[in-house]
C-alpha cells in the first residue's frame, strides 16, 4: 500500500478503537498502533509487504497488566491477497469500512461500540456477502492433482463420475501460558493445525499442506456445511485443553516427612487461540455397477468413509 493509504489507514483504525473504549497510542517498530483495554492488548500492523506481514504474524508478544503477564492479540490490515496469517485476526478493505462506519455513528449518537458486535452472522440463509473489488469470488481450496482418468485406475473401476468440492474446517490453534504451585511450573505452550470434514465432522489428515485461494470449477457438485464454524472452534478448544492437561506429582519436605501430592494443571480458554477456515476438498466420485468409490483429488486415496452423508456403499 501506498505512504497515504497507510497514513490513513493507521489513523482510521485509531479511532475505531478508541471508539470501541481502547487505550491506543501509536508505536514506532514492527507494528503500527497498541491498544489496551481491561486485561486484553491488541497490536495492529498496516501493510502489504508480505515478509514483514510474516514475521509479525509468528512474534509472540507479551505485556505485563496489573501484575498480569498477558499474551497480546494481533491485527493485521492489508490489501495482500496472498497474505494467509497463522495468529493474526485480518480486516479486509470492507470489513475496515463497516468498523469506520459503525463507529462514526457510535460517536454521533453516543452510542456504546463495540467490535465484536459487528462481527458477521455466519448462517446457511444469510445474504450473500458482498463481492471484493475485483467482482471475483475465490475460495480457499486444495488444488486438483489427480485427473478423472487417474482416479478410475485407483478406483478400479469404471462408471458415471461427478467432481464433489466437500467443505472442510481448517484450523490453526496457539497455546501460551503456564501454571504454578509451590515452585512448579508447568507450560502450555503448543501449536499446530488440523483438518474436520464439516460435513461428518470426522478429522482429517492432509499432510504439511497450506490452502490456497482459487476458483472452483463450474462443472463441479458443491457441498455445504453441516458443522458451523462457531461448532468446530469451540470443539477443538475443549479438545486442546483436555490435551494439554497435566497431572504432576509435587513433593514438599516437612522436617524428616516427605508429602506428595499430584495436582492437575488445565490451561485456559485464554490461553488458546484458534483461527477457523472454510476451505473445499476435491473429491472425485465414481458410481461403478456394484459400488460408489470417492477418491480424492488432492491425495489419489481412495476413502474409506463417505465424505458426505448423502454416499452410500451398497
Amino acid at each position: 500500500m501506498g505512504k497515504l493509504v497507510h497514513t490513513n489507514a493507521v489513523i482510521e483504525i485509531h479511532r475505531v478503537l478508541e471508539t470501541a473504549g481502547y487505550d491506543t497510542e501509536g508505536e514506532q517498530g514492527l507494528f503500527n498502533l497498541s491498544a489496551i483495554r481491561g486485561k486484553k492488548c491488541l497490536l495492529v500492523l498496516c501493510s502489504d509487504d508480505i515478509n514483514l506481514l510474516q514475521r509479525f504474524d509468528m512474534t509472540p508478544y507479551t505485556i505485563m497488566l496489573e501484575d498480569t503477564k498477558v499474551m497480546c492479540d494481533k491485527l493485521i490490515f492489508t490489501g495482500n491477497t496472498d497474505f494467509r496469517p497463522k495468529e493474526a485476526d485480518i480486516w479486509s478493505r470492507e470489513q475496515l469500512e463497516r468498523y469506520i462506519a459503525a463507529a462514526t455513528m457510535a460517536r454521533i449518537y453516543s452510542e456504546q461500540f463495540d467490535l465484536d458486535e459487528l462481527l458477521p452472522v455466519v448462517s446457511d440463509t444469510a445474504a450473500p456477502p458482498l463481492l471484493p473489488l475485483s467482482g471475483v469470488v475465490r475460495d480457499l481450496l486444495l488444488p486438483i492433482r489427480i485427473t478423472g482418468r487417474d482416479a478410475v485406475k485407483i478406483a478400479h473401476q469404471e462408471g458415471p463420475m461427478v467432481l464433489r468440492m466437500i467443505p472442510y474446517w481448517y484450523y490453526q490453534y496457539t497455546s501460551r501460558g503456564e501454571a504454578g504451585y509451590k515452585g512448579k511450573v508447568v507450560n502450555f505452550e503448543d501449536e499446530g493445525s488440523g483438518w474436520v470434514n464439516a460435513i461428518n465432522g470426522l478429522a482429517a489428515d492432509f499432510g504439511e499442506v497450506v490452502p490456497v485461494p482459487g476458483m472452483v470449477p463450474a462443472d463441479a457438485d458443491v457441498m455445504s456445511p453441516v458443522n458451523s464454524k462457531t461448532e468446530i472452534t469451540e470443539r477443538v478448544c475443549e479438545d486442546l485443553m483436555q490435551k494439554l492437561t497435566k497431572r504432576v506429582r509435587i513433593k514438599t519436605v516437612s522436617g524428616d516427612a516427605i508429602f506428595a501430592e499430584e495436582k492437575e494443571f488445565r490451561p485456559s480458554r485464554d490461553d488458546i487461540k484458534v483461527t477457523v477456515e472454510k476451505v473445499y476438498v476435491p473429491v472425485w466420485q465414481i458410481r461403478g455397477k456394484k459400488d460408489i468409490v470417492e477418491v480424492n483429488a488432492y491425495t489419489g486415496e481412495e476413502l474409506t468413509v463417505p465424505s458426505d452423508e448423502g454416499c452410500e456403499v451398497f
